[in-house]
């Protein structure tokens, strides 16, 4: 009994059946310009979580802060 790998490509749903071919197809320009508008998103939503983390970390920065400030007031 065999075992062989079979790679199939969701942009055009052919079957390689070498990593070599289904590595070549994807340096392709058909499969690139296939692939740009996902990484397109994929891009956006991470850039989405970064700056939901960012407005995250000013919230507990602002509050930090302001802890500080009245330690600082109560303590001489």
């Amino acid at each position: 009994m065999e075992i062989s790998q079979s790679l199939v490509c969701p942009c055009n749903n052919k079957l390689y059946k070498t990593a070599a071919t289904f590595k070549a197809h994807q340096s392709s320009n058909i499969h690139i310009v296939w692939e740009y508008p996902q990484k397109i998103k994929d891009l956006e939503i991470r850039a989405t979580r970064v700056e939901n983390e960012n407005g995250h970390l000013r919230r507990l920065n602002i509050l930090l802060m302001e802890k500080i400030q009245s330690l600082e007031k109560t303590c001489p």
